[in-house]
């Protein structure tokens, strides 16, 4: 089983999930029922341009119980953004248009607070520099039990 790694020259520490508790209610997420009888109150935002690998990751975070909105560019992501507050985002790094590191440029600055992940096919010795805006890496092919469980960790599960 892969695990995540870091880029072996970040130095940068990775920023800490966030608190929900100061959340006001206005803010808050719609509640749904996830697998189990808990209810959830969480939404992932998936971005990639892969229709396959968006298709399989939401089915895989639904399953869990998650609220999940699928955006196929970076330009839907973006869209979706203006009047949606997803509670954290995993997005591709290269895409057509607006990619991944747009996303994670403009989301770092207007939600700070927004866990943001990376999914990619690229080397991770690659994507130097995303590591500043990033929570977490995670490289094609995934290993979805760490990313599960890193989306857990981050959301307070």
């Amino acid at each position: 089983m892969k695990t995540p790694k870091s880029h072996p020259e970040t130095t940068a520490p990775r920023r800490a999930p966030p608190v929900r508790d100061g959340q006001s209610a206005a803010k808050q997420p719609k509640r749904i029922l996830g697998a189990g009888t808990e209810p959830r109150d969480f939404t992932i935002l998936l971005v990639d341009d892969d229709p396959a690998v968006l298709e399989a990751l939401r089915r895989v975070f639904q399953l869990e119980g998650w609220d999940v909105a699928a955006a196929p560019g970076g330009a839907e992501a973006l869209e979706y953004l203006q009047s949606h507050s997803p509670d954290l985002m995993i997005t591709d790094l290269s895409m057509a248009s607006v990619n991944g590191w747009d996303l994670l440029f403009h989301e770092s600055f207007q939600r700070p607070d927004l866990p943001l992940f990376v999914i990619t096919a690229l080397p991770l010795s690659t994507v130097c520099g995303a590591d500043k805006f990033a929570h977490e890496f995670f490289q094609k092919p995934l290993d979805l039990d760490a990313l599960i469980a890193a989306v857990r960790r981050y959301l307070g599960e």
